[in-house]
This record gives C-alpha cells, structure tokens and sequence, in this order.
C-alpha cells in the first residue's frame, strides 16, 4: 500500500512538471518567447559597424542599442552588415584624400588616369561598378581653384571591362553647390553630395531627346519635388491636386518654376525611398546650369542635352561626384 502511495506521488509531481513547462514555452499565439537562455543569443545579433565615426546628425538617425562584450567578439570572425539603402552611394567610410597626391593635377591627367585618381580617393575599384552592373560612369570632379567647377567626362565600359571616354564628351565643364561638394553631405548646406551614386531617370520642361533611353516624365503646371520632411512623399515626384493624395506642405521645388535648369534633368539617386534621413537633403539632379548650384550637378545646356541622348537605363549609369572636399558640415536644424 505504501508503495502504491509513493508511485502516485510521484506521477502527480511529474505531471505537473509537464504542465508547468508548458505553461512557459507555449504562450498566446503571436507573443515573443523571451527566456534568460534566448537573451544572450540575441545580443550576440546586434551588428557591430567597422566603418569610422559618423558626423553628429547621421549618428543620432541611426541609434542603436549598446553593443555588448558579446557582440563585439561574436562579428570579428563575419563581414560587417549591408550599408542600408540611403548609404549605397555614400563613400565616406572609404574616403582617402590624401592618395589624390599620388596623382597630376586634374588637367594633367589623361581621361583612364583621371578615373583610377578619384576611384583611389574614393575608395573604389571598377570591381565596384561591375557589381552594380554599370555599364556608364559619369565622372565629376571638383576643381581646387573653387570647389565648385567640375571637370566632367564619361565614360563607357568595353567588352573587356575598360571603362573608356565616350566620344564627345570629354572634358567637361560643369558645376557642384555654391559651397562645392561634401562627404556626409547636411540639408540646406548648399554642397553636393560626395560619392557613388545611380542615375534612374530623367525629366523636363522642355521635350525630351529623339532617342532618349532613360525613363521620361514631362513637367506639368502640377509637378512638385516634395522636400516637406513630414510627408509620406519627402523627396518624390507628386503631382498637386491629385485626390488619392495626401496634403504636403509648400516646402516643395514647383519644377516649373525652373524652366532653363529643368530644361532637361536627370535623377540622381541620393538619399532616395525607400530609407531616407530628411536631414542629409533631398532633389539632388544632374541639370542645365551655367554657375555653382544648390546641391545639384551642372552642365551647360549642349552638354547635358547630349549626355542625356547618351544616358541608357539599361547600362546601368552612375556618377561619381568627387573632387576637392569643402569641408562644409553645417548640421542641419529642422
């Protein structure tokens, strides 16, 4: 009789073992498990970022939590994570100006030498550009007697992988922001952002190039650029009045107002949706211009007519803005 006591006991004990564990691991559907043997293996996730020390504002965009002993120790045997979207082009973390005195001054240099000057400076290989299948590489580089005029070439990648001038557009002369270019580039700062970056489409007041290969939107009396950095649409295209659409504030380029610069424009992929910081600024373009710019690229208005003919979506093009940096960093104050 005892005996069968005890082996009661001790099945009503390990019974409700099984109904304490399932208390704890099974929770309502949806709700997150969370135990003291999941938390370690979850900081142990957090990426740990290699490159250098961000300015001010781009460091509070992106916030993360504090990164653990643990963390540390678990990336240094991985590669570090993927630059977000907003980051592609941006090679600050790479940027080594002083390799640029490794090479002639600008004018000194033949068109290939100019390229593998600024790709060093940047911290870029044409293995770079072949992994984002480009085929068309737009080269500006800021000159040191004002930061502000380019010399501007393209270039066409061969069958053999050489990127190499394209006829007749050599030699450039263009045009960065009113104080010249700058990596980390702020809103409002007057610069053109520094770095890598890819050009989708293009626009215009005027009618676009017989052959033109890149997507075209024709100006209308309704065409905003949004800069409003509450909106939904902050640095897209939107058309006023559309009843689908939800209100945005006056903080706009009305691109008809622009009818010499606007002529013909092209995108420039800076800081672009998905993953924007309204901070680091918005309507970034390569467009018709005959002085220094608010940000944008310029080129006289031959020059760009015909870069536009030359442009084509499926070469992939990118430019590359370079050259001699302003070091104009003034933060942004929404």
């Amino acid at each position: 009789m005892k005996r069968l006591s005890v082996l009661l006991i001790v099945a009503l004990f390990l019974a409700g073992c099984q109904l304490n564990a399932a208390i704890e691991t099974d929770p309502e559907p949806g709700a997150p498990l969370l135990t003291e043997e999941s938390l370690p293996a979850l900081t142990a996730s957090v990426p740990v970022s290699e490159t250098p020390a961000r300015t001010e504002a781009t460091a509070e965009e992106n916030d993360t939590e504090p990164v653990t002993a643990e963390s540390a120790a678990s990336e240094q045997a991985t590669e570090p994570p993927e630059l977000p979207h907003y980051q592609y082009g941006d090679t600050t973390p790479t940027w080594r100006p002083e390799l640029a005195e490794n090479y002639p001054a600008d004018e000194d240099c033949d068109a290939a030498l100019l390229l593998e000057k600024w790709l060093a400076v940047e911290g870029l290989t044409t293995a770079d550009l072949d992994e984002r299948g480009c085929r068309q590489l737009i080269l500006a580089s800021a000159q040191p007697t004002d930061g502000v005029e380019t010399i501007t070439v393209c270039y066409t990648r061969n069958d053999a992988g050489v990127f190499l001038p394209a006829e007749g557009l050599d030699r450039m002369y263009g045009f960065l922001g009113k104080k010249g270019l700058c990596h980390d580039r702020i809103r409002d700062s007057y610069t053109s952002p520094a770095g890598l970056w890819a050009i989708s489409s293009a626009f215009g007041n005027e009618q676009p190039p017989d052959g033109l290969k890149l997507p075209w939107r024709q100006v209308t009396p309704n065409s905003d650029w949004v800069c409003d950095i509450d909106s939904p649409y902050y640095n897209t295209w939107q058309e006023r009045g559309d009843p689908d659409l939800l209100d945005w504030s006056d903080d706009v380029e009305h691109l008809e107002n622009y009818p010499r610069q606007y002529a013909w424009a092209a995108v420039i992929e800076f800081n672009r949706p998905p993953d924007v910081i309204p901070s680091r600024g918005c309507a970034i373009f390569l467009h018709c211009s005959e002085q220094y710019t608010a940000g944008c690229v310029g080129l006289h208005r031959a020059d760009m007519y015909t870069v536009l003919k030359w442009l084509d979506a499926e070469a992939h093009p990118y430019i590359l803005i370079t050259g001699v940096d302003s070091g104009f960093r003034e933060v942004f104050v929404p």
